[in-house]
């Protein structure tokens, strides 16, 4: 099994108690000790919990996040995150400027994405991605 860098709609999903993502997880857990994500998916979580003022959630989030590797963003990423913004807008294909972190995240790690939202990420080069959502 390879590691894997969860997107924020698979730790909302988690969250929500959804059992694909539950069961895919657990067996991730039999291989891997954390879980990983990005920095971005850390904020985009929190500031999701706390503008619907979900405390419960947020502190299991915020458990979860404590025993979590985060990746941080840096020179590099930017690096990486500006090449695939400038290959999709030649291409005419634009997506939210996180996602584009997010992959680049991931393919500087060498991690697969795990996320709900392939339209986004399909069309990023060099990005190995899956869905949890599909499987059973």
């Amino acid at each position: 099994m390879q590691k894997v860098l969860l997107d924020s709609n698979m730790i909302s999903y988690f969250l929500r108690g959804e059992p694909s993502v539950i069961t895919e997880l657990a067996k991730y857990q039999g291989y891997f000790e954390q879980i990983t994500f990005s920095i971005l998916t850390y904020y985009e979580i929190v500031s999701g919990l706390k503008y619907r003022d979900s405390r419960k959630l947020l502190t299991i989030f915020e458990e979860l996040a404590s025993e979590s590797e985060i990746i941080g963003f840096d020179q590099d990423t930017a690096k990486i995150t500006s090449e695939i913004y400038c290959d999709l807008r030649q291409r005419g294909l634009l997506i939210p400027p996180i996602d584009i972190f997010i992959g680049a995240t991931a393919i500087q790690h060498d991690l697969v994405l795990v996320t709900a939202n392939t339209r986004h990420f399909q069309i990023m080069q060099n990005l190995k991605h899956t869905n949890w959502m599909n499987h059973s």
